[in-house]
């Protein structure tokens, strides 16, 4: 029998049934990332940035998803992850719109996920995300969503990484901007 170089290091036990699906927020860095520093487990302490603001994206609850998806070849001998946010945004607005069209203009935009159990992860560290599908509608009938829905896609040689304090103490050299009617 022969080791593995890439042998697992430990079990993965059932947990306790104390967990919520959803996600509460995104937060858009507006700046340039110079890198993380993580410890031992690789969670992440701080984000670097040469200055900048992150921008607060809130979502209705029931509303907006992110999905990884691992995609391994064992043809080709690779695995990637596939990181997936769906933003869903109300109301047709020419400020959402403007928006919008600034995230879709980007190439490499880095993104910090609030899901509803209180943690952060961090979306396209290495490589960036990528508007990759997107759609205004105005419904058709009285209760009709009228509104914007907008996938941010990135491709990363590594799984997303999890914040390991709150996501001001992360934060150095960018300036959080909270939504006021949150």
């Amino acid at each position: 029998m022969s080791l593995s170089a890439c042998y697992v290091t430990s079990n993965i036990c059932k947990g306790c049934r104390d967990n919520v699906g959803g996600i509460q927020a995104a937060y858009v860095i507006a700046g340039c990332v110079t890198g993380t520093t993580t410890d031992a487990d690789g969670k992440i302490l701080t984000i670097g940035a040469t200055g900048g603001t992150v921008y607060s994206y809130v979502f209705e609850k029931n509303t907006s998803s992110y999905v990884e998806a691992i995609n391994a070849s064992i043809e080709n001998g690779t695995v990637f992850y596939q990181q997936d946010l769906t933003m869903v945004f109300f109301k047709l607005q020419q400020a959402i719109r403007n928006q919008l069209r600034l995230l879709a203009q980007n190439t490499n935009l880095k993104v910090i996920v609030e899901t509803n159990n209180g943690s952060y992860w961090y979306l396209g560290e290495t490589f960036g995300m990528t508007l990759s599908a997107g759609s205004g509608e105005s419904g058709t009938a009285y209760g009709d969503r009228n509104g914007y829905s907008v996938t941010l896609t990135g491709l990363e040689a590594e799984p997303a990484r999890e914040l390991a304090g709150s996501l001001q103490s992360t934060l150095v050299n960018l300036s959080l901007s909270s939504c006021t009617n949150c």
